[in-house]
């Protein structure tokens, strides 16, 4: 399988997680948080993706899980402040997707979201 890593441009992030977020949402999301003081935490796994995105206002990242429906009725928001750079692995379609995001203290965060290929006719 050939795979990618390519680091995002900051100036693209905000339009690139809103096209992101549009089509993929409801798609099943982990969040893995690598910290250097607190170790590795499995924040979220396998809940539906409500949005990415970037606010470069107050240069924070976001990534919003469930609210979909009663099994998931509230969405819970992972907010990375000022991040300092986003790489993205791209993987063929039916596999997974997944972004690393480095912020300010040196920790990391992986927000993977798991794609399924569509249905053939």
């Amino acid at each position: 399988m050939n795979q990618q890593r390519l680091e995002l441009v900051r100036e693209e992030w905000r339009e690139f997680f809103d096209t992101m977020t549009r089509d993929h949402e409801g798609a099943q999301v982990t969040i893995e948080v690598m910290n250097q003081n607190f170790g590795d935490l499995l924040e979220v796994e396998k809940l539906p993706l409500a949005y990415l995105e970037y606010d470069p206002k107050d240069d924070q990242f976001s990534v919003g899980a469930g609210g979909r429906d009663g099994r998931y009725p509230v969405v819970l928001r992972h907010a990375i402040d000022h991040p300092q750079r986003i790489l993205a692995d791209t993987l063929q379609q039916g596999t997974v997707r997944a972004f690393d995001v480095f912020d300010a203290e040196g920790g990391q965060t992986i927000v993977t979201l798991h794609l399924t290929s569509a249905p053939s006719a």
